[in-house]
């Protein structure tokens, strides 16, 4: 399924449920709601976003604590705390939150293509951590698909109307 025809199954998933969803977008640069937003009808059920590339952004625009992010800014805690964040700030039904390193070149623990996707919200949280390889846009992209095609499951097992 392409990119396009996934983003269209999840704003129709979502209004269908009444749902609203924020994003708290790191090694995307905001490329999810990018998609999200190419949708009409988006406006419905997207309430918007965070792009936190930096730590400084990261404690800035979702109030996370300097201190506690992990080397590279990447990671399952900083994730799931993103999403928690992000939610809480835009008052919706679901959030997620991505962060990973597209390389070409990475922080010492972390490895060139690791990606962290949380999902909170319907009562749940979850965190699931991939490792996509190829070059930077590759591995973007990559991110972009399973952030959309993870939303589409996480409603499909946790939304009771």
């Amino acid at each position: 399924m392409r990119q396009l025809e996934r983003s269209e199954k999840l704003v129709q998933l979502l209004a269908e449920h009444r749902l609203s969803l924020a994003l708290a977008e790191s090694c995307t640069g905001g490329s999810i709601a990018g998609l999200i937003t190419d949708i009409p009808g988006a406006s419905q059920v997207f309430a918007g976003g965070v792009v936190a590339y930096t730590p400084e952004a990261k404690t800035s625009l979702l109030g996370l604590v300097a201190a506690e992010l992990p080397p590279g800014c990447i990671g399952a805690e900083l994730t799931k705390a993103m999403a928690v964040r992000v939610m809480s700030r835009l008052r919706t039904d679901l959030a997620l939150a991505i962060t990973g390193a597209l390389g070409p070149t990475s922080p010492e623990s972390i490895q060139v293509g690791e990606v962290y996707i949380s999902i909170v919200g319907l009562g749940q949280q979850e965190v699931k951590k991939f490792i996509f390889a190829g070059d930077r846009q590759t591995i973007k992209d990559a991110a972009v698909a399973a952030s959309i095609d993870n939303l589409l499951a996480y409603i499909a097992r946790w939304y009771v109307a």
